[in-house]
């Protein structure tokens, strides 16, 4: 039976509507000092912390706010998500890795896993790290870092990048290959680090991209890493089996709208004040960008709906489309705000230039001629899975 649901309903609360203040003042403000040096927003996750946003996909017997896509409250966490976003991309992209995280571990890990590494989250910012991809990996479930076998439990080699919260980790989910088999949905297993185990160093001077600056993501190697079948995380093949990947593709699409959002607002704003709101080019433009982002929003909101009024996969397909529709979007006004703002707006004074290189950078995590290839391969009938991003 349909549940509906009314996926703007949480952007109406007090909280979320102070949570968005704190996201276009103080995020906003301080970006420029994370940008510079690849800093982790340290104050930003510390006040999200005591807001509890960093717990937001939690159950409230954990403590949290109970909203994920498996709730009847599948709207909150994403809406969170992408008002951080209009203050800071980067940020927002940290309390979305670490949600997911701890939404995955209380969903698989053990009593003894959620006591160690989900109740400090009460307590501190205590950031979980969920770190898959490595460097030519053949398909996005086929792991290059291994696992094997050894009397009292298995050695870990590999080297893993894109470690989003590594620099101020608790924990780590890594995706690593069983030796043994070569079917993913039998060898992929994710074990559970700490910073500090024997063999395990993070390279923090690697990360240097173009936008996204402030979610630091350094390199993992791990040599040699002794583990013990307590830090798996689920049965092997878990992952892909039931489908977490395709999970998190509205995560990404709720920043991509947030920090498109984010940099349209400031837009507005600065060409009222210049007194560019009477060229009629301008108005025009403006208009079109109103236009397309009212229809990221729609979609955004429809896929959002479909996790409780769909099956898996038409839900799954739903959030593709919006993720690479928005990122679409997002080039879009891109380009057109900084022909209407002027050359002025990219002064390193203002948000304006950040706002378009986190842009620039972020959408480029899902690859969207995949994403168009996979809805065009179930239009026509043949095999896909959804749940792929690359």
């Amino acid at each position: 039976m349909d549940r509906p649901i009314d996926p703007e309903r949480p952007l109406h609360t007090d909280e979320m509507k102070a949570l968005r203040q704190l996201a276009v003042t103080k995020f906003r403000e301080r970006g420029r000092a994370y940008d510079v040096d690849c800093d982790m927003p340290l104050e930003n996750i510390q006040e999200l912390h005591e807001g509890g946003w960093l717990r937001n996909t939690l159950s409230r017997e954990r403590g949290g706010r109970g909203s994920n896509l498996d709730t009847d409250d599948p709207a909150t966490y994403l809406q969170a998500q992408r008002v951080i976003a209009q203050g800071c991309a980067g940020t927002a992209h940290c309390v979305q890795v670490t949600n997911h995280t701890a939404w995955c571990l209380e969903v698989l890990g053990t009593e003894d896993q959620k006591t160690r590494y989900l109740d400090p989250m009460l307590e501190r910012p205590f950031l979980g790290a969920f770190v898959g991809s490595e460097a030519k990996r053949k398909h996005m479930y086929m792991m290059n870092t291994t696992a094997k076998k050894v009397d009292g439990g298995f050695v870990v080699n590999g080297e893993k990048n894109y470690a989003t919260n590594g620099a101020a980790m608790g924990f780590a989910i890594i995706f690593v290959a069983l030796e043994g088999s070569e079917d993913y949905n039998q060898n992929h297993q994710m074990i559970i680090i700490e910073p500090g185990m024997e063999g395990v160093t993070m390279d923090h001077t690697w990360y240097r991209p173009n936008g996204m600056r402030a979610a630091p993501s350094p390199i993992i190697t791990l040599d040699n890493v002794f583990v013990t079948d307590k830090q798996f995380l689920g049965e092997p093949g878990a992952y892909p089996r039931l489908r977490w990947q395709g999970k998190f593709h509205l995560g990404f699409a709720a920043t991509y709208l947030g920090a498109t959002e984010g940099m349209y607002d400031w837009y507005l704003d600065y060409a009222r004040q210049r007194g560019r709101g009477r060229d009629g080019i301008v108005q025009m433009r403006t208009g079109e960008m109103k236009i397309q982002l009212e229809a990221a929003r729609a979609l955004f909101h429809h896929a959002i709906t479909c996790w409780k009024t769909k099956p898996v996969v038409e839900a799954e397909l739903a959030s593709m489309a919006a993720k690479s529709t928005i990122a679409h979007v997002a080039f879009e006004l891109s380009h057109k705000i900084i022909h209407a703002a002027g050359s002025t707006a990219l002064f390193d004074e203002y948000p304006l230039s950040r706002a378009l290189r986190d842009l620039e950078t972020h959408v480029l995590h899902a690859g969207h001629d995949r994403t168009a290839q996979i809805i065009g391969q179930a239009e026509m009938g043949e095999s896909f899975d959804s749940t792929l991003q690359r």
